[in-house]
């Protein structure tokens, strides 16, 4: 992953590569989860449903969650004919396509890209294109949904996600007023691009990065991660060095006392909430009928050597374990 990408207050793109295989379970499979409700109960019953002809991006997928929710929420003979899932960490992108190859999805593709400029994917290829808890990670997240946009053909559907309450966050700041009480808030854990769980704040991006305001919808969503293997991969997430900010400076004694104050600070979430809870602002976002009209829209059978080498499929990776999430349909 380039440095440039990511933003400032994310962890370096070195521990992103270790964390691929292990992605879903320490997110509780609280992405996963969201996204598979939004497809199910949002996205199949729109004017703009997934079908056996659509084509779709997984863009800034991690380990392909978008592909591995389709899989988890449509019938074998609802799924996408073609769907690129693309991420600009090489790690994550040999994840997804170990753990796709096996997938029920027609024809899949994993390529290192930058959400920011996807070049050379052409304009007017998608009917989908799913951005699922990415858009406060980029440096630019304009320009990204500007490529989301280009992309998509014209009444293509964009569903992009977003976090109102990311619920490790208020964890791992809690664990920090536990060792340090006196810490000011000032001093607590930063977080990416904060203004992004502002009511308003996702919609104003997209729509000044080319979606009509009379082509959005809005939806809020609320997940409860309340099985006991999901909370413990949450513990082992805040527990861990992807949280390494929330106790810089703290002296080796304040160190060996972090998993005990996180293990405490879950349990009173846990009390409070009835589990740890997530809540997710979801984007619907409808391309205009005619984009323009000097750009063709792509043929679904589109065979030209740009398509051909954007998705030529690469190798290698970690398993991040599809068949349990077929298991669940």
């Amino acid at each position: 992953m380039a440095s440039h990408i990511q933003h400032p207050n994310l962890p370096v793109p070195d521990y992103f590569s270790k964390f691929a295989s292990i992605y879903v379970r320490q997110t509780g499979h609280a992405t996963l989860n969201i996204l598979t409700d939004i497809i199910t109960n949002n996205v199949q019953t729109s004017a703009h449903p997934i079908g056996p002809d659509s084509v779709v991006h997984d863009t800034a997928a991690g380990p392909g969650i978008g592909a591995a929710a389709l899989v988890a929420s449509l019938p074998k003979g609802q799924l996408p004919k073609k769907m690129l899932v693309s991420d600009n960490n090489a790690m994550m992108v040999n994840a997804a396509l170990e753990s796709l190859a096996a997938s029920p999805l027609p024809d899949v593709d994993c390529k290192e890209l930058d959400s920011q400029d996807v070049n050379p994917v052409p304009s007017n290829y998608f009917t989908h294109s799913i951005d699922n808890f990415s858009i406060f990670t980029f440096v630019r997240p304009g320009d990204a949904i500007r490529e989301t946009y280009r992309t998509l053909r014209p009444d293509g559907l964009a569903i992009v996600t977003c976090w109102s309450r990311f619920a490790p966050v208020f964890i791992v700041h809690a664990a920090q007023k536990k060792i340090r009480p006196d810490l000011p808030d000032s001093a607590l854990m930063p977080t990416p691009r904060p203004e992004f769980s502002e009511e308003g704040v996702l919609q104003k991006v997209v729509e000044e990065s080319g979606f009509a305001k009379a082509n959005i919808t809005m939806v809020d969503k609320v997940l409860v991660v309340t099985e006991e293997d999901n909370i413990a991969g949450l513990t082992m997430l805040m527990s861990g060095p992807m949280m390494a900010k929330a106790r810089e400076g703290f002296t080796d004694e304040e160190q060996a006392k972090w998993g005990e104050a996180v293990s405490q600070s879950v349990k009173e979430e846990v009390a409070k909430n009835g589990g740890i809870r997530f809540e997710a602002y979801v984007l619907l976002g409808r391309a205009e009928n005619q984009k323009n009209p000097s750009v063709p829209t792509i043929d679904d059978s589109c065979n030209s050597s740009t398509m051909n080498h954007v998705f030529e499929k690469t190798t290698g990776g970690v398993l991040i374990g599809i068949g349990d999430i077929e298991d669940q349909r």
